[in-house]
């Protein structure tokens, strides 16, 4: 699936969660939302132009500092990188 139907599924389950009638729907409901946000996630994800997705920058053998480009995730998101 590509990032686009992957968000209008994931709006549909947030509204059927919503709806539901007992916790144990809502919660499956939920479930399957944070797998599909899960792949969204993962889909938007580029490395780091500084670090190079290691999450921190070395400064000498000794010493290393969090990259706070990334803020030591070691990846951007693509929408956030355009800016």
């Amino acid at each position: 699936m590509s990032t686009k139907e992957l968000k209008v599924n994931y709006q549909k389950l947030l509204n059927k969660a919503d709806k539901a009638n007992g916790r144990k729907e809502t919660v499956s409901y939920l479930n399957r939302a944070a797998k599909l946000k899960s792949k969204i996630y993962s889909k938007n994800k580029t490395n780091c132009i500084k670090c190079n997705g290691l999450g921190y920058l070395r400064t000498s053998l000794d010493e290393a500092r969090t990259c706070l480009c990334c803020y030591g995730k070691g990846f951007l998101i693509q929408e956030i990188q355009r800016l």
